[in-house]
C-alpha cells in the first residue's frame, strides 16, 4: 500500500512528505523530481516547450508507470489529481492525503519563488493570492475526493507525527 500526498504548490508535500516517510520508515519518492529524471527537462522547461496539456499527459502517464515499492509515500504536484483520472488511480492504489493550506498561507511560501513556477510566473504581488484562491476553489471537488485532509502547519511540522501514527493503521 502507498501514500499519496497532493495539494496545492507550495503546500509542502516534498518537504513533509520526506519527513512522514522517514516517520513511517517508507520510501519517498517526488513525483515532479522522477518526471525530470525521466525526461531530462525541468517542470519548467516540459511546460514551456510542450504546453500544460502535455506536461499533464507525461505526469499521468509517469505516476501510473511508477515501481512503488511496498510501503511508499508519493508527492504529486499539485495539479496531479485533476487530471486524467489521476485521483481515482491514487485512491485504488493506496491511501491519498490531501495536504490542505489556506491561499495567504500559500502565497507567503510561493511567491519568493514564483518564476520556477510555470503557472505563477506571469503573476504580479497584487493577483497572486486572488489567483491561488482561484485555482484552490477550481480543485476543491478533487481535492475533498481524498481519502484524509491534513491541515498544513504554517511553521514546522505539527501534527506530522499525529498523521503518521494515524496512516500506520493502515499498513499493520
Amino acid at each position: 500500500m502507498h501514500i499519496f500526498i497532493t495539494g496545492f504548490m507550495g503546500a509542502g508535500k516534498s518537504y513533509l512528505g520526506r519527513n512522514l516517510a522517514t516517520l513511517l520508515g517508507f520510501q519517498f519518492i517526488d513525483l515532479d523530481e522522477y518526471i525530470e529524471s525521466q525526461s531530462g527537462k525541468s517542470i519548467s522547461s516540459i511546460f514551456k516547450e510542450l504546453g500544460e496539456n502535455a506536461f499533464r499527459q507525461i505526469e499521468s502517464d509517469c505516476l501510473q508507470s511508477l515501481a512503488l515499492p511496498n510501503h511508499s509515500v508519493v508527492a504529486t504536484g499539485g495539479g496531479c489529481p485533476c487530471f486524467l483520472g489521476n485521483l481515482a488511480w491514487m485512491n485504488e492504489h493506496g491511501v491519498s492525503v490531501y495536504f490542505f493550506a489556506p491561499a495567504s498561507l500559500l502565497a507567503k511560501r510561493l511567491f519568493p519563488e514564483k518564476e520556477n513556477r510555470p503557472l505563477l510566473a506571469p503573476l504580479t504581488k497584487d493577483n497572486f493570492e486572488a489567483f491561488i484562491d482561484a485555482k484552490l476553489a477550481e480543485r476543491a471537488t478533487f481535492y475533498e475526493q481524498c481519502h484524509l485532509k491534513f491541515k498544513v502547519p504554517e511553521f514546522g511540522q505539527n501534527g506530522l507525527e499525529e498523521l503518521a501514527d494515524y496512516l500506520r493503521k493502515f499498513f499493520t
